[in-house]
């Protein structure tokens, strides 16, 4: 699979995601805080250049690579995910720049659930919903254990390794997750296609 392909894989991955997520938000009526990015102000969180694989060929060919590039080259290790729109100096509330190509990591976040240390489900989420939305958290976790369906991540993340191996076993920084991304997107279209950037 060329990285053209792979990324049409995650693509994929991310199409049924989505329809999976939309079903448990219907029916687990239980979503992020309106507004909140707070989860997006962690400089730390994990991801692999193959999750976002679909953001870089959208900004190769968008002609914003160079511009990302530096923004990237910018960012300092407790610096935001550089994909977040502040509203806030603080970065607890704001959008992302680019939600339709968000990576794993932030599509399972607050809509999909693992198994804890007693192998029952329990939804992956923030303390904000946890607190703020006690009553509902409480009803959908209690549903969850009752079978209500909701996204598995381990499941996702097995058929992001399905895809590719490699890439999706090295975690990085979500903006050094980015911009390795980028640079595979870059380097591809100069060996497929000769097109320098």
């Amino acid at each position: 699979m060329d990285l053209l392909e792979k990324c049409l894989a995650v693509n994929e991955l991310f199409t049924d995601l989505e329809i999976a997520t939309r079903q448990f938000i219907s029916q687990g009526q239980l979503n992020c805080l309106q507004g909140c990015s707070k989860c997006c102000a962690n400089p730390k969180v994990p991801a692999t250049a193959l999750e976002f694989l679909p953001l870089a060929f959208e900004l190769y060919h968008a002609g914003n690579a160079d511009a990302t590039l530096d923004k990237l080259e910018l960012a300092t290790e407790d610096s935001f995910c550089i994909l977040l729109n502040h509203l806030s100096a603080e970065g607890t509330s704001g959008l992302c720049s680019h939600y339709s190509q968000r990576g794993l990591i932030c599509r399972l976040f607050g809509s999909s659930a693992r198994r804890n240390r007693e192998g029952l489900k329990e939804l992956v989420t923030c303390k904000l919903i946890k607190e703020h939305r006690k009553e509902q958290y409480e009803a959908v976790s209690t549903a969850i254990r009752e079978d209500l369906e909701v996204p598995g991540s381990t499941d996702y993340y097995t058929r992001l390794y399905g895809i590719d191996f490699h890439l999706a076993g090295q975690q990085y920084p979500i903006n050094l997750a980015i911009k390795k991304a980028l640079e595979a997107v870059i380097s591809y279209y100069f060996y497929t296609e000769g097109e320098a950037v």
